[in-house]
């Protein structure tokens, strides 16, 4: 059986229900795992820390299966200010989208840029890979066809409509600066701002827009110059290239909403770095940014609610995952399972050399993505294993952080049972096999990049 058809298989299986069965597999593991426990100690900077040396095994404590709604409840309300904060950040963009100021932009982009083409996907790569920074890939599938006629109206092909949407919409998450289902959650556990240790992940940022930014051009001006090179010739396109009339036009009203949104991605970025604002003041940052640009764009107050009651509902299943994954590390924990996982990991990876450390943590998230493909889901399953490991073998957290943004972010774009990767192909026409004809080769590109980069955090000891 090939790796895609265990992959539809799976598919099949729905994601809650795969981290159900982690949390009852973590109830049963109680009974199986010898409880341990680890001695604290504070260390040179005054900070609690695990002692590498004081482990020990401790009477076992083990939970019962029928307490498993119990954890669950738990796990929801564990994760209340971060569910409630997703709903504001989905609301507040819902708000920005409905305005129409983003359809006016790719308007501009094809008037200005038809001599120019290339300009065009450099222009539409920095943009939307700088509006992801503090927003989920998610909220960009309603411009798929825009960004696919804009495509198709330049000369090139689906595929180059699909590379740029689904790449440059998900840089800012992969990258994790300002991103809440990883970098958020994480950081949180272990005490540290909510997107500390943003500046090294801007330039791993910048890095991988440059180098995705060549890929595409590459491909797409090889598709302009000779149709016949399409990984999708002969493919009927799901939209014809039509007029950019059809596009709103862009008013001083809708440049006035793209600074508002400018400048709430930048007060976003001040307030988290500079006066470590949590999860309140993020909610609060986007949905004032909606308000304001919804005000600016002439949009009533029942048309504001509709927004964001709308842009509320597609993530009603990440929160309610949230809730769910925190229960496993809440069962591993109450069981004390969790240290003696811990300390066997631990003494596995004492035994790598210390350059690939980094790099074993990014392959085992990239793994463990396939199986729970939400990355809040993940960092709440591997984080509470991950950031004890860290300390034990002298890797700083923000690396272990990294770890688990390159692993959950990267391979979402190859995993074919990942919900928005197939939502951006079904908009653009594009099928998976088309699709990793032209991935692949980027994703070993990115790959080969993302273990560099955790070298490099591992040797500069980012922190």
């Amino acid at each position: 059986m090939s790796a895609r058809s265990i992959a539809k298989k799976f598919s099949h299986i729905h994601e809650y229900l795969v981290v159900i069965a982690m949390l009852l597999l973590a109830c049963i593991l109680t009974y199986v795992i010898p409880a341990g426990k680890y001695a604290t100690m504070v260390n040179a900077a005054g900070a609690k820390v695990v002692d590498p040396n004081g482990f020990s095994l401790i009477p076992n404590t083990p939970i019962n299966p029928i307490y498993m709604l119990n954890l669950i409840y738990k796990g929801f309300v564990k994760q209340a200010s971060l569910i409630f904060t997703m709903f504001f950040i989905a609301g507040g963009v819902q708000m920005i989208i409905d305005t129409d100021s983003v359809h006016a932009l790719m308007r501009v982009l094809v008037t200005r840029f038809t001599q120019t083409p290339r300009l065009a996907i450099v222009v539409m790569m920095v943009a939307f890979g700088l509006m992801s920074v503090p927003i989920q890939m998610n909220y960009f599938i309603p411009f798929s066809t825009v960004v696919l006629m804009l495509c198709l109206m330049l000369g090139y092909d689906a595929v180059t409509a699909a590379a740029v949407i689904i790449t440059a919409s998900s840089f800012g998450s992969t990258c994790g600066m300002l991103n809440i289902s990883t970098t958020a959650i994480a950081n949180e556990m272990v005490g540290l701002p909510l997107y500390h240790g943003m500046g090294f992940r801007w330039i791993g940022f910048v890095c991988m827009i440059v180098i995705t930014t060549w890929a595409i051009c590459r491909y797409a001006e090889t598709v302009r110059r000779d149709p016949s090179k399409s990984y999708c010739y002969g493919i009927k396109n799901v939209i014809e290239p039509g007029d950019p009339a059809t596009l709103p036009v862009m008013s001083a009203r809708h440049v006035v909403c793209l600074t508002v949104l400018a400048l709430g991605v930048v007060a976003l970025i001040i307030g988290c770095s500079k006066y470590n604002w949590s999860f309140e003041g993020t909610a609060v940052c986007f949905l004032l940014t909606g308000i304001i640009a919804s005000v600016i764009g002439r949009r009533n107050a029942n048309q504001m609610c509709a927004s964001f009651v709308a842009g509320a509902k597609p993530i009603l299943g990440a929160c309610i995952m949230i809730g769910i994954a925190r229960s496993v590390a809440l069962a591993m924990d109450a069981g004390h399972i969790l240290d003696t996982i811990v300390y066997y990991i631990s003494m596995v990876l004492n035994y790598a050399p210390a350059i690939i450390q980094g790099p074993i943590m990014f392959w085992a998230h990239t793994i463990i993505n396939f199986f729970v493909t939400s990355g809040s889901g993940q960092a709440n399953v591997t984080m509470p294993i991950f950031f004890p490991v860290a300390d034990l073998i002298g890797m700083s957290k923000e690396t272990a952080v990294l770890a688990l943004n390159y692993g959950d972010g990267l391979s979402n774009y190859i995993y074919p049972h990942s919900s928005s990767l197939m939502a951006f192909l079904a908009a653009c026409g594009v099928g998976y096999g088309t699709w990793m004809k032209f991935m692949g080769r980027l994703f070993g590109l990115w790959f080969i990049f993302a273990n560099l980069f955790m070298m490099l955090a591992v040797i500069v000891g980012y922190c």
